[in-house]
């Protein structure tokens, strides 16, 4: 008897962009083959092949993201950000009919033939057969498995021009973190030639990554008169995005500087409400107080923040300014991809200072308001990196609520505030805290001895239930269209006497996190809210809209713009 000593081949594969093929020697193997980044990792497994992604890349097995390792049995394709593979552990399919040059377009449902023509006219066929991309699918010829049109539009076109001009991958990896611009999304580094294009035919709907209903993100190589970037159906192009997370960019995102203000604190301290507030109160007084006009940056993407304000503000009873606790899967996050996960990451609020009489003298401010729970320790940073956007700020704003901890509640005795007689309430504000500077210096690679540069503004709310305890008044902070620095810190120093006094410990360690650190008293309604007696919400606690005062909500948020942008808020 007799057998073969021929070499089994693991795997075969076919680029079906420029017609390569080859084959793998033994396993586990790399892929693609050669390449000095490859995506994915090929082993055995106990029928078939196991993929396995190795870098940040997208990679789609069959039009199905890989994340992170899945087993094909039969031949499959394989989607990169930059070619489009077949890959077979078939002996018996060496690939030698496949013709690259030449497509198979079919209906994606009934697989009934529409035509067979050269790769970069699939998608002006498919327009000129009035279907939608999504509906239909199509492979090299001399192949059974296919793409999805709508996946590998931005391919087709780059394959059309890339003689003529080289093209940059659509999606950056983690090593490639880095460049002029900061996602305000995902909080990673790009430089504005590797922003993706949003296409606007409506048959270019259907994103690899973010899914069927996002509109295809690509990365241009046709430009109009205007130099706008023409998608694969040949629109012009306004609407840029992030290359690694890709959400959509503001308008003129890219044109201005950004300051993040992350505003920090447990569960139901009040960050909602303060933010609501914020915006309204900065909206009032900037135009009076610095001559700045504060204008919505992203109408779109600042729609909960400004709902949220609206609800507040034009309420008539505290039934109707009841706000929604932010919920860590809730409406003011987004399911996004970061670093080659899907993770829920918050929406940020941009907003713009800008002087009237200056042309574009524009910065843009950017809030995020973060269920407190992304501060919890225990939540990963790599799985729930929502909070991460604290190593990136500008100025940081611990927002300490005083009727949450036990001994503010004891020097409160007689006061009548619903908020004191709250049950069951845990104060884990001192382990928040801790949890922050944790990660902050994870982020930035300090030692555990180093304080942060970035300025802190030690906010207690609810200063309306407590402002007794201090030794004296508030004073203004304002004098002459400029900051007083001085009126600050002496209020700094009244609030941080009565924190000293009532928690040294959580004093300390704020005052270890940063080296530049100030304490202010600030209060969102102006008053005590009210127990809700009837209704859905009946026992939640609301503020009253026709009594709304709030006073020194703007204070923080002066002083640490003052700190970023001197020319924006001068001081004396």
């Amino acid at each position: 008897m007799f057998t073969s000593s021929k070499k089994k081949t693991p795997f075969r594969w076919v680029n079906c962009l420029n017609g390569q093929k080859g084959s793998a020697d033994s396993l586990p193997a790399r892929f693609p083959l050669p390449s000095a980044n490859p995506a994915l990792g090929i082993s055995a497994a106990e029928a078939g092949l196991l993929l396995e992604a190795t870098s940040a890349a997208p990679v789609l097995v069959n039009g199905t993201l890989l994340r992170p390792k899945t087993t094909i049995t039969e031949t499959s394709t394989v989607q990169l950000e930059d070619g489009l593979f077949v890959i077979s552990g078939n002996e018996d399919d060496p690939f030698d009919s496949v013709q690259t040059g030449s497509w198979v377009l079919f209906d994606a449902t009934t697989g009934d033939l529409l035509g067979e023509l050269p790769p970069q006219q699939l998608l002006e066929y498919a327009a000129n057969l009035g279907r939608a991309t999504d509906t239909l699918a199509c492979t090299p010829a001399g192949l059974e498995v296919g793409f999805k049109l709508s996946q590998i539009a931005s391919l087709l076109t780059v394959r059309e021009e890339v003689e003529a001009k080289p093209v940059a991958p659509s999606a950056l990896t983690a090593e490639q973190n880095k460049g002029a611009h900061l996602c305000p999304v995902c909080w990673t580094r790009f430089d504005a030639g590797d922003a993706l294009s949003v296409a606007i035919h409506e048959d270019l709907r259907g994103d690899p990554i973010l899914g069927a209903d996002a509109r295809l993100r690509f990365q241009p190589t046709r430009f109009n008169d205007q130099g706008l970037a023409l998608d694969p159906m040949g629109l012009a192009c306004t609407d840029l995005a992030c290359p690694h997370c890709r959400r959509q960019l503001p308008p003129g995102y890219m044109d201005m500087p950004h300051r993040i203000l992350s505003v920090i604190g447990a569960p139901s301290a009040g960050k909602s409400y303060y933010l609501a507030v914020l915006t309204h109160v900065l909206q009032d007084r900037l135009p009076g107080d610095f001559g700045l006009a504060f204008k919505d940056g992203d109408p779109s993407g600042n729609m909960l923040l400004n709902q949220m304000r609206n609800t507040l503000f034009s309420a008539a009873t505290p039934e109707d300014a009841l706000l929604g606790k932010t919920a860590l899967e809730g409406a003011t996050y987004e399911k996004l991809p970061r670093l080659g996960r899907m993770v829920s990451l918050p929406r940020p609020f941009i907003y713009s200072l800008a002087r009237p009489s200056a042309s574009r003298d524009e910065t843009s401010i950017v809030l995020y308001d973060n269920a407190g729970e992304h501060f919890e320790p225990g939540i990963d940073i790599h799985d729930s990196p929502g909070a991460m956007h604290v190593a990136n700020s500008a100025g940081l704003l611990f927002l300490f609520d005083p009727t949450a901890n036990a001994r503010f509640k004891a020097k409160l005795i007689g006061v009548d505030d619903p908020q004191l007689a709250i049950k069951g309430r845990i104060d884990q504000q001192d382990s928040i805290l801790s949890e922050m500077e944790s990660r902050i210096k994870r982020v930035l690679g300090l030692a555990a001895n180093e304080r942060i540069a970035t300025p802190l503004a030690f906010v207690v709310g609810k200063c309306d239930t407590w402002q007794f305890l201090l030794s004296s008044p508030l004073e203004p902070v304002l004098s002459a269209g400029k900051l007083n620095l001085e009126a600050v810190r002496r209020n700094s120093d009244r609030v941080r006497t009565v924190l000293v006094s009532l928690c040294p410990g959580l004093v300390a360690t704020a005052e270890s996190l940063a080296s530049e650190i100030c304490y202010f008293a600030v209060t969102s309604f102006g008053h005590q809210p009210t127990v809700l007696a009837a209704g859905p919400n009946k026992g939640r606690i609301a503020p009253d809209p026709q009594r709304l005062a709030p006073a020194h909500v703007e204070e923080p948020v002066y002083w640490l713009l003052h700190r970023s942008s001197p020319e924006l808020i001068p001081s004396r």
